[in-house]
């Protein structure tokens, strides 16, 4: 978790906020995004993202924690900046891929992004003990 909260009016949500009053000398982060297997009650993760607003600025994000968690897992782990394509309902990305093999950034099509979510869960569905119709 940031040490200093860097939304609009400084204040995060209530455990964010007690965790950096209370716990200053333990370190804490969020995990953005979590994709699972939709099979019930399967639910294993299938990757972990994190997530960055894009300000056009600022292409360093350090990722040691979440890489870690998906070593540890065995999942892929990505980086995705987003941001809103103005006058749409829709997102503009870039992504990098950080285990297990590590690419550049490069922007994707939200119907990329979409398909390579799809995509871990296709492949799940292969060894999904909970998937029906698994055959």
């Amino acid at each position: 978790m940031a040490r200093y909260n860097y939304f609009v009016g400084g204040f995060g949500d209530f455990y964010s906020e007690w965790h950096r009053n209370k716990c200053s000398d333990i370190g804490y982060i969020d995990i953005d995004s979590v994709p699972i297997c939709i099979n019930k009650p399967c639910w294993k993760p299938l990757a972990v993202i994190e997530t960055v607003y894009d300000t056009g600025r600022n292409y360093k994000k350090y990722t040691t924690v979440v890489e870690y968690i998906a070593k540890g897992l065995n999942i892929p782990c990505f980086l995705l900046y987003y941001k809103p394509i103005p006058q749409t309902d829709s997102l503009e990305f870039k992504v990098q891929r950080l285990y297990p093999f590590k690419s550049d950034l490069n922007p994707i099509l939200e119907e990329e992004w979409y398909y390579e979510m799809l995509k871990l869960q296709i492949e799940h569905d292969k060894v999904c003990k909970y998937k029906v119709n698994n055959g």
